[in-house]
């Protein structure tokens, strides 16, 4: 089973990780979220250089990598494993 973070930012300057985050819950589709306002490290920690980015991990711990706003079938699809 793959698993889907959200890392955006809190922010009238993000809209895109707003309608992101409002996509995902809207379609029901499981998330967990990091918010670089609240929790600066992840900056670093995952070298972003912008957001919101969705990372999807499979079992063996590989990651797809996805920047900006996506269409939430293409994200559903990734998760099935569908590429």
């Amino acid at each position: 089973m793959r698993k889907l973070t959200l890392i955006k930012r809190s922010s009238p300057r993000c809209p895109s990780c707003e309608m992101m985050q409002v996509a995902l819950e809207g379609e029901g589709i499981p998330h967990d979220t990091i918010d670089i306002t609240t929790n600066p490290d992840a900056i670093e920690a995952y070298n972003l250089t912008g957001v919101p980015v969705l990372l999807i991990e499979d079992d063996n711990g590989e990651h797809i990598r996805l920047t900006g706003f996506q269409p939430v079938e293409h994200i559903a699809d990734l998760l099935k494993g569908d590429e």
